[in-house]
């Protein structure tokens, strides 16, 4: 007997490509385009983000937004205002709030934790897509500085 197993809990982890010693202004876009391949099952294209991790190497702390998108959308470039279109907010399904509150911070480095914002999710495909924007001013120091990861409890 072959039979599929539900509600297994899959770990998805985006680098977006940041500015470097760009001084970022509140409503700018973080990076670019986020894509989480393999966010769903192919047979069920549903499932439920139980947490989200964002790893910040500057220890900047930034209040951020992550806005996700049920298939891909034209992003806003990096440290521009976000403005996505009408037509990709249509296929817009939550944003979860990354507040300064939520980061542990280290040395030289910081990690917050968002486990207190379920969000189901229904794709379009197997991909859940997504943007960052900062709500501070933050400077990083390195291209890389912020990984986004996502903890999906998949359908």
């Amino acid at each position: 007997l072959n039979m599929k197993q539900y509600n297994r809990l899959v770990p998805l982890t985006a680098t977006p490509t940041i500015s470097a010693a760009g001084i970022y202004a509140a409503g700018e876009a973080v990076g670019g385009l986020l894509t989480f391949t393999g966010a769903v099952d192919g047979t069920v294209l549903s499932g439920t983000i139980t947490k989200v991790v964002i790893v910040d190497d500057d220890n900047e702390k930034s209040p951020l937004e992550l806005v996700l998108f049920d298939r891909t959308f034209t992003a806003t470039a990096d440290n521009a205002a976000f403005d996505p279109t009408d037509a990709d907010m249509e296929n817009c399904i939550g944003v979860v709030f990354i507040t300064t509150a939520a980061y542990s911070s280290f040395n030289d480095n910081s990690v917050a934790t968002v486990v207190d914002q379920p969000l189901d999710i229904v794709l379009a495909g197997t991909s859940l897509f997504g943007q960052l924007i900062t709500r501070g001013t933050p400077t990083y120091t390195a291209t890389t500085d912020i990984t986004v990861t996502l903890v999906i409890r998949q359908d």
